[in-house]
């Protein structure tokens, strides 16, 4: 019986943990990161995005 017990949590925490990583690479590597705000490779690349963002040449 405790065995059970034990493969189901040990099967929920593994569950839990790749949701986890999944959400969290879906937002990017620096968005899902948890230092995103006071890393500074976090901070160039949401630079590097907004630059992106702001020249596009939009089709028309």
């Amino acid at each position: 019986m405790i065995n059970i017990i034990i493969l189901l949590v040990i099967l929920g925490y593994s569950a839990w943990v790749l949701v986890r990583f999944l959400r969290k690479s879906r937002q990017g590597a620096c968005a899902g990161c948890s230092s995103s705000k006071s890393c500074s490779g976090c901070a160039g690349s949401a630079l590097d995005e907004q630059h992106r963002k702001t020249t596009t040449i939009h089709k028309g």
